[in-house]
C-alpha cells in the first residue's frame, strides 16, 4: 500500500507522467497505469507570476487562476491542460494571444501552487483542511443500562466548524464509516486531515513524520484523495482545534446523557441537526457566525469520488463443532451443518455477513460486548427436527416466536417432530415472519393439528392462483354441417340414397 500511495502521489500531486513514475519506482508501465489512474478505492523564492509579465494574457490571469484552483478538487484526468485553457480563453473570452504565453504562465502558476501546498503548517488555518479525533461519552441503552460510546469529530480550524457522528466503538470500521458519512454530508472531502497516531490508521510510527499506515486506512485515503498528517507522539496539542471541539460537543450535544437505541437514528435525527444549529453561533475571535466562515472551507473541499466506498474488512474463520465462530471474543452461531468448515466474514461497523462457498449463510448484528453469544434460532430448526426432545433445553428456544414456543411446548413425540418440520419448511422458504400468522389463522378455525397448520401457512404465504376467464372472440358462430351419409354405407345402408 505504501508503494501504491507513492505512485498515486507522484501522479496526482507531482503530475509525473506514467513513464516517469515507472522509471522512478521501478515498476512496470502497466502496474503504474493501474494504480495511478485507479479511481474506485479513495521555498522562499517564488517565481514571478504577476500580470505585468504577460501583457496580452494579463487581464485573463484571474480567470486562469480560478480554473487551476478549481482543478485541485478533481482527479487529474479531468483537469485542464494548457491547451484546453488556451482554447477556452480563445473561444469563451476572445483571447487573442498565443498558446505559448498561456503555457508559460500555467507552468509557473502550477509551480507556485505546489510550493504553497508543500509549505502547509499543521497549525495554519488553511480553508478546507481539518482535524480528526474520537471523544468518549456515556449513554443509556434500550434497557436503561449505562454504556460507553465514542463520538468521531472532524473540525475545521479556519471556521471552527465541526461535524460529529456517534459509534459504539473507535475501531477502524467506525472511523472510516464516520469519515465517509461526514464527507457525504458536507458534499466534499478535506484536502488535508490531521490525526493523532491512532492504531486504526497507523500501523507503525517511523522516524520523524514518516508513518506506516494500515491497509484499510491507506485504501480509504487513496479513494477519497485526501492527504493525512499525523501528530508527533504524545502531542495532542498539535490538533488542538479538534481536541477543543470534542470537549465542547460532549458538554453540549451529550448533556443530559442521551438514550441511544439506534446509533443510525441518533446520528441522522439528532447529531446532524445539532451540528448545523451550532454553526449559527458567532466565532470566538471573528464575532461573525461560524456558518459564514464555513463557506471558505466548503469551497476548498475536493469533489466526492464517483464510486461509493463500502467500509468493511474480511476475515476467514473456522466453524467450531457447535457451529460458532469467534470475532473479538464474541461468538456468532451459524448452522451446525457447517461445523469444521471455513467461512468468510464481511465485518461492518454494525453487522457481520457470513459466507460459505460464495453463498450467504447468516447475517448478525455486531456485538461490542465481551464474550457475548449471538445466534439466530432459524439456523437450528432443521437440526432440531432430528432431536425434538432437546427443544426446551436449547439456548435459542426463547428466541423463537412466543406463539410457537407455547404451541411446541404443548406437543410431544411425532406431533412435535411434524410441527418442527413444518417450522423448518417455513424458515427455509424465507417466511419466518409469517410463523405467527399461520398459527393465528389455524386458531381462528379451531384447528391445532400439523396438517391444518400447513394448509393455513400455504394460504397466508402463497397467493391463490385464479386464471382469468376465457375471452371468446365476438362475431357470428361458424355454420358447421358435415355430410354423414358415408356412415350409412358402413352400417349396411345405401350410402347414396
Amino acid at each position: 500500500m505504501a508503494q501504491v500511495q507513492y505512485i498515486k502521489d507522484l501522479y496526482e500531486n507531482e503530475e509525473k507522467s506514467l513513464r516517469e513514475i515507472s522509471r522512478i519506482t521501478g515498476h512496470s508501465f502497466e502496474t503504474v497505469q493501474k494504480y495511478a489512474q485507479k479511481e474506485n478505492w479513495s521555498e522562499d523564492n517564488l517565481p514571478d507570476t504577476e500580470p505585468t509579465s504577460y501583457p496580452v494574457l494579463g487581464k485573463f490571469i484571474p480567470i486562469v487562476d480560478s480554473w487551476l484552483e478549481a482543478d485541485r478538487k478533481v482527479p487529474r484526468k479531468q483537469r485542464h491542460t494548457a491547451w484546453r485553457l488556451f482554447c477556452r480563453l480563445r473561444d469563451e473570452y476572445g483571447f487573442t494571444g498565443s498558446y505559448s504565453s498561456v503555457k508559460r504562465y500555467v507552468r509557473k502558476k502550477k509551480y507556485v501552487m505546489k510550493v504553497q501546498s508543500a509549505g502547509f503548517l499543521p497549525l495554519e488555518r488553511t480553508p478546507g483542511c481539518g482535524q480528526v479525533d474520537f471523544g468518549e461519552f456515556l449513554y443509556y441503552d434500550a434497557g436503561g443500562q449505562e454504556q460507553k460510546g465514542y463520538a468521531l469529530t472532524i473540525s475545521f480550524p479556519h471556521s471552527n466548524m465541526g461535524y460529529t457522528q456517534a459509534f459504539p466503538s473507535q475501531n477502524q470500521e467506525c472511523l472510516l464509516e464516520g469519515m465517509k458519512r461526514i464527507f457525504e454530508h458536507m458534499g466534499g472531502v478535506p484536502p488535508r486531515l490531521r490525526f493523532d497516531n491512532m492504531t486504526t490508521a497507523v500501523a507503525q510510527v517511523l522516524r520523524g513524520t514518516e508513518r506506516s499506515l494500515t491497509e484499510g486506512f491507506s485504501r480509504f485515503m487513496l479513494h477519497y484523495r485526501f492527504q493525512a498528517e499525523f501528530c508527533n507522539p504524545a502531542s495532542g496539542n498539535e490538533k488542538g482545534n479538534v481536541e477543543n471541539k470534542v470537549g465542547y460537543s460532549r458538554r453540549n450535544a451529550f448533556v443530559p446523557v442521551p438514550t441511544i437505541t439506534s446509533f443510525e437514528k441518533f446520528n441522522e435525527e439528532y447529531l446532524w441537526g445539532w451540528c448545523e444549529k451550532d454553526a449559527q453561533r458567532d466565532h470566538y475571535i471573528h464575532k461573525i457566525p461560524i456558518r459564514e466562515l464555513w463557506q471558505a472551507d466548503a469551497d476548498a473541499l475536493l469533489n466526492l469520488p464517483d464510486y461509493p466506498f463500502t467500509v468493511f474488512r474480511y476475515s476467514t474463520l473456522t466453524v467450531s463443532k457447535t457451529g460458532f465462530v469467534v470475532i473479538d471474543t464474541n461468538r456468532y452461531g451459524l448452522s451446525p451443518a457447517l461445523a469444521g468448515e471455513v467461512v468468510q466474514a464481511k465485518i461492518f461497523f454494525d453487522h457481520i455477513e457470513f459466507f460459505h462457498d460464495h453463498h450467504a449463510v447468516g447475517t448478525f448484528r455486531r456485538s461490542y460486548k465481551q464474550n457475548d453469544e449471538i445466534y439466530d434460532w432459524t439456523q437450528y430448526v432443521s437440526t432440531l427436527c432430528k432431536k425434538p426432545r432437546a427443544m426446551e433445553n436449547t439456548r435459542f428456544f426463547h428466541q423463537m416466536p412466543q406463539q410457537w414456543q407455547t404451541y411446541l411446548a404443548s406437543t410431544q413425540g411425532k406431533e412435535r417432530k411434524n410441527a418442527l418440520q413444518l417450522l423448518s419448511e417455513i424458515v427455509n422458504d424465507g417466511n419466518a415472519d409469517l410463523c405467527d400468522d399461520a398459527l393465528e389463522l389455524a386458531a381462528q378455525n379451531g384447528r391445532t393439528d400439523t396438517d391444518s397448520l400447513r394448509q393455513c401457512y400455504y394460504m397466508v404465504a402463497k397467493k391463490e392462483y385464479r386464471p382469468d376467464p376465457l375471452q371468446l372472440t365476438s362475431g357470428p358462430m361458424l355454420n358447421y354441417n358435415p355430410n354423414l351419409s358415408i356412415y350409412d354405407g358402413l352400417m349396411g345402408g345405401d350410402a347414396h340414397g
